[in-house]
């Protein structure tokens, strides 16, 4: 799945519980949620895991990830001062990135990922399709995305939208939360709240104006319109 959208807030979730995704959103009412980067035998997060501050794990390495700071809003970044979750950077300005990868992170495996549009809407990729490194990079660019990270696979891979899942019967340590930032309401339009008042209009005209009016239903709409002139 494919999911693009205006993103109001994110976290990063440490499911140290070992929750499922759907107890998980059910919980924290958000409205999109992957799963997050590896993790041992242990069920220990990998590389850096750091909520509202505080480290939950961490590595000798600094290199970007998804960086969510005071306005809640995630970056790709190196910014590790509020929340942060490592990832394998994929895309930068455009522009493929390289990191020496393990044998087991290189193999062609189900992929998630997160990206960012030039406008700064956020894309999540979760799909069970085995991919390489290199094919996902080019899935991504061919969508338009400009940063990327990749995150946990394979076995791991999974998701929950608005309109549809990515299961698993795996629990996963780290977990990335969505908020989908609420659609502006349409402006009201005067014409159609002076034909409201005056009854010129139907109600079933006045919900659904590109409805199709039968000759009748014109006449009568004139007709309560002469009636106010």
């Amino acid at each position: 799945m494919v999911e693009i959208f205006r993103c109001a807030r994110a976290e990063v979730y440490h499911n140290s519980g070992k929750k499922t995704l759907t107890q998980v959103k059910k919980e924290t009412g958000c409205t999109h949620i992957i799963n997050g980067y590896l993790f041992n035998s242990s069920f220990r997060p990998l590389g850096w895991t750091v909520i509202d501050g505080k480290i939950i794990s961490r590595d000798a390495y600094r290199d970007w990830g998804v960086s969510i700071g005071a306005d809640r809003r995630p970056v790709m970044d190196t910014d590790r001062g509020g929340s942060f979750l490592s990832g394998v950077p994929l895309l930068k300005n455009g522009q493929k990135l390289k990191r020496e990868l393990t044998a087991d992170v290189a193999r062609s495996a189900a992929r998630t990922a997160v990206g960012w549009m030039p406008d700064g809407r956020v894309v999540l990729w979760c799909d069970k399709t085995s991919l390489t490194r290199d094919q996902l990079q080019n899935k991504l660019l061919g969508l338009g995305i400009s940063d990327a990270l990749m995150l946990d696979g394979g076995g791991s891979t999974q998701g929950r939208f608005p309109d549809g899942a990515v299961t698993s019967s795996r629990k996963v340590a780290t977990l990335l939360l969505f908020w989908q930032e609420a659609e502006a309401a349409a402006p009201e339009n005067p014409v159609m709240k002076w034909a409201a008042e005056k009854e010129i209009l139907t109600e079933a005209q006045l919900t659904d104006p590109g409805k199709t009016v039968t000759r009748q239903e014109l006449l009568q709409s004139l007709y309560r319109l002469w009636q106010h002139i």
